[in-house]
């Protein structure tokens, strides 16, 4: 039963709505309580038992960030054979390391990918029980010292369990577990995705490749310019369009020239997934759309000076707060649900019709 409070956060990751603000609140006295008297054990000269911690939920059920990413991740980056994953992996790893993974999880996709249903739920839960066997049969003290959650993940385990000779072989042991748990899922969608890259030139596989891992990139640093953004964004295939468009081509969407949007998520990583798309498909149609990324709770100054906030999945919760602001500053705003999320984060042409509806509805949101 100790792994209930650690599985709640979930379901709720999976279907795009951000776990912790929901979870945390209703089993955090338990975990620093946990901490407490494990610390106290230890220094009493007694084994310390309990499980249920701060340190096992930071470095175990969430070992490279929700759904214990850290080992799937690296799966993409070195064993993929699709160069999309490739790219998505490579530009992760080192952030996913740290436990920041919100842009994995959107850009895999992780989050509404039905093939990595089943380990993105059962690794944490068994990482846990794993911990429990190590704590309650091998004789290994719990979780000691609170680390800072971004901590790495394996270097959390050994630090946090005290540099205990068991907690070196914990940590391999964990990460074994994750890999026999991740590895035939993830190589089922490998092989889907090398199928769908097979029909595509070799040529635009790498453009499209390189592209997706720029922008991964930039949404894990939070950045997201027409500039400085889409313009890296923009594959040499895609220079056409920028070119037509600077000789007069009309489109659908110049109504959005001198319009900024705001994309807002919790830690200002995912939102810039969203912001990336908008931007690369703005500048490939000759658009001046301005657009950036953020987090909520830190966005009160920057609203006046954008048209549009959209709430990425995780903090879609905040909706009718955020509208209260907008509607005060007399500017528009809308939440996105997760496959939505998704979809607009792969498609520019609908990203910007999405922005358009929103920004020229006569009813507003």
């Amino acid at each position: 039963m100790r792994d209930i409070p650690f599985s709640y956060r979930l379901p709720t990751w999976f279907v795009g709505v951000h776990g912790p603000p929901i979870v945390e609140p209703a089993i955090s006295a338990a975990l620093l309580a946990g901490m407490s008297s494990n610390l106290a054990a230890y220094q009493a000269g007694e084994h310390a038992a309990s499980v249920l911690t701060l340190g096992a939920q930071y470095f175990v059920v969430c070992l490279g960030g929700t759904g214990a990413t850290i080992v799937v991740c690296l799966m993409f980056a070195f064993l993929a054979k699709s160069k999309e994953l490739q790219a998505v992996g490579r530009a992760s790893s080192i952030p996913v390391l740290f436990n920041v993974n919100e842009p994995f999880l959107f850009g895999a996709p992780m989050v509404l990918n039905p093939v990595f249903f089943v380990p993105f739920a059962l690794a944490p839960v068994l990482n846990v029980w794993l911990l429990k066997i190590f704590v309650d049969l091998l004789g290994m003290n719990g979780f000691l010292y609170t680390l800072p959650w971004t901590c790495p993940g394996p270097l959390g385990i050994v630090l946090g369990c005290g540099l205990a000779p068991l907690a070196f072989v914990f940590m391999v042991a964990v990460l074994a577990l994750d890999f026999f748990v991740y590895y035939p899922f993830f190589r089922m969608y490998d092989k889907v995705k090398c199928e769908e890259e097979a029909k595509i030139g070799a040529e635009e596989l790498e453009e499209r490749a390189a592209a997706k891992g720029d922008a991964m990139g930039r949404a894990f640093q939070g950045e997201a310019s027409a500039d400085s953004v889409a313009q890296a964004a923009v594959t040499p295939k895609d220079q056409a369009a920028l070119e037509a468009a600077a000789e007069g081509d009309s489109s659908p969407f110049d109504a959005l020239n001198g319009k900024k949007v705001l994309v807002l998520c919790a830690g200002g990583g995912t939102s810039g997934l969203l912001a990336n798309a908008l931007a690369k498909a703005a500048t490939e149609r000759g658009i001046d759309l301005e657009t950036a990324a953020g987090s909520y709770g830190a966005h009160t100054d920057m609203m006046p000076d954008f048209d549009l906030v959209v709430l990425a999945p995780q903090v879609a919760v905040n909706a009718a707060e955020l509208k209260a602001d907008t509607d005060r500053l007399g500017i528009k705003s809308v939440a996105c649900a997760g496959k939505q999320y998704i979809d607009l984060t792969r498609d520019g042409e609908k990203s910007l019709r999405f922005v358009y509806d929103i920004l020229f509805s006569k009813e507003g949101d």
